[in-house]
């Protein structure tokens, strides 16, 4: 039996995107969940966040936030080598409050997945 695609020529190119966005990370980071990915692109979509911040604009736990925020940080939750993505500060006038921004390692990444975002077809417009 054979299956064809029903999706409109459109759809696929977004869907091809999101695939090659997801190798993109698996290539670099075999283990890295989506959970962790999705932190990082919220990261990199702002100059710089507060840890906090990410609660409501993921909608997940303060220990899912904190577990993810780790993995990207220069040491991991279980004192290993993180990713070195993302740095974290503490602000100086709230010591409670950790803002987090992309390291240089984290702006080259950025870069290169806005980049597999902006790909086109060489037919389309």
């Amino acid at each position: 039996m054979t299956t064809t695609s029903t999706y409109p020529k459109d759809n696929w190119r977004g869907l091809f995107k999101a695939f090659q966005l997801i190798e993109l990370f698996r290539e670099r980071y075999p283990d890295i969940p989506m959970q962790t990915v999705s932190v990082f692109l919220i990261i990199a979509m702002r100059t710089s966040v507060y840890q906090r911040e990410l609660l409501k604009l993921l909608g997940i736990s303060q220990a899912s936030v904190s577990r993810n925020v780790m993995a990207l940080s220069d040491v991991n939750r279980r004192g290993n080598p993180g990713l070195g993505l993302i740095t974290q500060q503490r602000d100086p006038l709230d010591a409670r409050q950790v803002r987090l921004r992309l390291t240089p390692a984290g702006i080259e990444l950025a870069k290169i997945v806005a980049a597999v975002g902006q790909i086109r077809d060489a037919g389309s417009k």
